[in-house]
C-alpha cells in the first residue's frame, strides 16, 4: 500500500521515509501507539512529508479533495509528463483527479471521435489509471454526454448527431448508442463506479435540429429526459455514482440564464425527477461573496442529492497561475463548504481558448488552497520538495496578473488595431505610461534565467507593445515622423520570435503535437502585422497617406472584453 507509493516517488527523486511499522487505513490519518491510520495515500503523503519538515498536521476534514484536470482546449498530456502530474498531485495530497475529456479518448466504433485532437488510446488510459493506483489516487472520468462537444459536431458525418453546433440531439436513438459507447468505453479502462457525465452549459437546447423535428418542448423536459436516460445507460454499465454539473436547473429557471440568480427556487417536484444516485457538482470559480456562495450551497443542499462543490485554481485565460484570484475564491469556498458540511471539493484547472498557461505553475495554487484546508499548518518545504522551485519565487511570477492591465488581452491585441488597448487607454498615450512603469518595475524583479524566463519573455514582449502603441500615438498627435518606431518594431518581432520557440519548446516537453498549431498560428500572425505597419509608417512619412484611419475611428468603451483571441484580435467578422 504506502510502501509501494514510497518506492515509485524515490523513482522520481523525491526520498520520503516512513518511521512508522506498521501504517493502517483509518477515518482520518493519524498515530496512534507509534502505529500510522492513513485516510488515503496521498493523505498519508502529506502527512510524512509535513513530519519531516518538523510540524503534524491536522486532518484533512474533506472525504475526497481531488481537482479537475482539461484534457479538452488543445492541452493533451504525454504519458509520461502525466505521470509526473499525478505523483506531484498526491504528495500535495489529492486523492482523486477528474480527467475532464470532451473527445480526447478513443472510441474505437466512432473513428472521428477526437479525430487528430491528440486523444488517448485504451492502452494509454490504462497506463495512467494503473500508475495513479499505486499512488493512491484515483482517475475519475468526466466526459460530456449532451454539450461541448462542438468538436466532435463539426464533421459533416456526425450531423445525425447535432442539435445546435455543440449540443447533441436528445431522443436520438443514434446520440444514445454514441453515449452507450462513451460509458462503455469509460467503464472498460476506469477502476471507479464514479462518473461525470457533463451537461453543463446547454444553451439553445432544443432549438436546432430538435425543434426542426418535434417542435417547441419544454427545455426542463427536453433536459430532464435525458439525464434519466444518460443515468441509466451509466447505471446498465455498472457505475453507482453519476454526477451532473449543476448550472443548467438554475438557468433554465432565471430570466437572465444566470447560474448565480438567487431569486430563483428550484421546483421540488421537478427535482425529485433525478435520480436518487445523480449528484450535482456545484461550480463557482468566480464568486468571493461568502453570503452568495453560502446561498448557492444551500440550495443545492437542499435537493436532497449529493453535492460536491468545484472551485478553481485559476490557470485558464491566464499565461501563468493567478494566486490573488484564486486566493479570492477559492478560499472563500472551502470555508463555505466546510460549513456546511461538504464532503467533497475539487479544484478545476480549465483550459479556455488554447491551454497557453504554464502548467507547472498550477503546483502553487494547489499548495495554497491545500494549506487553506489544512489550517495553514502545512510546511512551506513542502512545495519545494515536491515542484524542485521556490514559494516565493512563484508568488512573484504569479504577480504576472498584477500589473494594471489583462496579460492575455494585451498579448493578442492586434498591433494596428488596437482594440483592448483602445478600451483601455483610448488614445492618450500618457495613460500607458503608469502600465509601463509597472512592467518595468516587475522586470527588474525577475531573472530571466531561472524558473521565471518563461514569464520574463512574456512580460519584456507586452512591455514593447505597450511602448509602442505609446509612441505611435504621440508621435502621430504630434505630428512627428513615425520612423522611429521602426527600431522597436523590429525588437518586438525578434521577441516574437523567441517566444514562439520557448513555446514550442515547453509544449512539447509535456504534451502530444496537437494543439501546438492553434498557439504558434496565433503569434506567427504577428510577423505579418509588424511587417503591414512598417508599410503604413513608411507611406505615412513619405506623405503618400494622409492620415492612419485606424487612430482616427471615434472610440466607445466596452463594459467587458473577452479574453478570447477571436473576440480580442480581429476586428472583422471570420464566422
Amino acid at each position: 500500500m504506502l510502501s509501494t507509493a514510497l518506492e515509485l516517488i524515490k523513482l522520481y527523486g523525491i526520498k520520503l521515509d516512513n518511521p512508522y511499522n506498521r501504517v493502517s487505513l483509518g477515518e482520518k490519518t493519524e498515530v496512534i501507539d507509534h502505529e500510522l491510520f492513513i485516510k488515503n495515500i496521498p493523505d498519508g503523503l502529506l502527512f510524512l512529508m509535513n513530519q519531516m519538515e518538523g510540524k503534524t498536521k491536522p486532518n484533512n476534514p474533506f472525504k475526497h479533495t481531488s481537482t479537475m484536470i482539461d484534457l479538452s482546449r488543445n492541452q493533451v498530456f504525454q504519458v509520461s509528463y502525466f505521470k509526473e502530474v499525478i505523483l506531484k498531485h498526491a504528495l500535495l495530497g489529492y486523492d482523486e483527479i477528474w480527467l475532464y475529456m470532451e473527445d480526447t479518448y478513443e472510441i474505437k466504433e466512432v473513428p472521428k471521435f477526437g479525430y487528430m485532437r491528440g486523444r488517448y488510446t485504451e492502452k494509454e488510459l490504462n497506463e495512467l489509471v494503473l500508475f495513479a493506483e499505486k499512488l493512491g489516487v484515483t482517475l475519475i472520468p468526466c466526459i460530456q454526454t449532451l454539450g461541448h462537444l462542438k468538436s466532435f459536431l463539426r464533421w459533416f458525418s456526425h450531423k445525425k448527431y447535432k442539435d445546435t453546433v455543440d449540443v447533441l440531439k436528445v431522443g436520438s436513438n443514434d446520440v444514445y448508442e454514441l453515449i452507450d459507447l462513451m460509458v462503455k468505453t469509460m467503464r472498460r479502462i476506469f477502476k471507479t463506479e464514479k462518473i461525470h457525465v457533463g451537461m453543463d452549459e446547454t444553451f439553445g437546447l432544443g432549438f436546432g435540429n430538435f425543434y426542426k423535428e418535434n417542435g417547441f418542448v419544454p427545455q426542463k423536459e427536453i433536459f430532464m429526459n435525458h439525464l434519466i436516460k444518460v443515468n441509466e445507460i451509466c447505471l446498465n454499465h455498472g457505475y453507482k455514482d453519476v454526477y451532473i454539473w449543476s448550472d443548467m436547473f438554475f438557468r433554465m429557471g432565471s430570466k437572465t440564464e444566470s447560474y448565480y440568480d438567487l431569486n430563483i427556487s428550484l421546483d421540488k417536484e421537478y427535482m425529485d425527477r433525478v435520480p436518487k444516485n445523480v449528484g450535482l457538482v456545484y461550480w463557482d470559480y468566480y464568486n468571493s461573496n461568502p453570503e452568495l456562495v453560502t446561498a448557492m450551497v444551500q440550495k443545492h443542499l437542499d435537493t436532497n442529492r449529493k453535492v460536491i462543490f468545484a472551485s478553481g485554481t485559476w490557470m485558464w485565460t491566464k499565461l501563468t497561475y493567478d494566486k490573488k484570484k484564486t486566493d479570492s475564491t477559492a478560499l472563500v469556498h472551502i470555508d463555505v463548504s466546510l460549513k456546511l458540511g461538504i464532503e467533497e471539493i475539487c479544484f478545476t484547472q480549465w483550459q479556455d481558448d488554447g491551454a497557453y498557461c504554464e502548467y507547472d505553475s498550477i503546483y502553487l495554487g494547489l499548495y495554497d488552497v491545500q494549506n487553506h484546508i489544512h489550517q495553514n499548518q502545512l510546511n512551506q518545504s513542502i512545495y519545494t520538495k515536491v515542484t524542485k522551485h521556490d514559494y516565493d519565487k512563484r508568488v512573484l511570477v504569479a504577480d504576472f496578473n498584477n500589473l494594471g492591465i489583462i496579460p492575455i488581452n494585451l498579448l493578442w491585441d492586434d498591433l494596428i488595431l488596437g482594440i483592448y488597448m483602445n478600451d483601455c487607454f483610448g488614445y492618450d498615450y500618457k495613460l500607458i505610461d503608469p502600465v509601463i512603469e509597472a512592467f518595468d518595475n516587475y522586470l527588474n524583479k525577475l531573472d530571466e534565467n531561472q524558473i521565471e524566463g518563461y514569464v520574463y519573455q512574456l512580460a519584456h514582449l507586452l512591455r514593447l507593445k505597450l511602448k509602442i502603441r505609446r509612441d505611435l500615438l504621440d508621435y502621430y498627435q504630434n505630428k512627428q515622423p513615425l520612423k522611429p518606431l521602426e527600431t522597436l518594431l523590429t525588437e518586438f518581432k525578434e521577441k516574437n520570435d523567441s517566444l514562439i520557440n520557448t513555446l514550442r519548446i515547453n509544449w512539447l516537453s509535456q504534451n502530444k503535437i496537437y494543439g501546438l498549431e492553434v498557439l504558434e498560428s496565433r503569434l506567427e500572425v504577428f510577423r505579418s502585422r509588424v511587417t503591414d505597419l512598417l508599410i503604413l509608417i513608411k507611406l505615412y512619412d513619405k506623405k503618400e497617406i494622409k492620415a492612419l484611419d485606424f487612430l482616427e475611428f471615434e472610440l466607445t468603451k466596452e463594459p467587458y472584453l473577452s479574453p478570447k483571441f477571436t473576440d480580442t484580435f480581429y476586428g472583422t467578422s471570420v464566422f
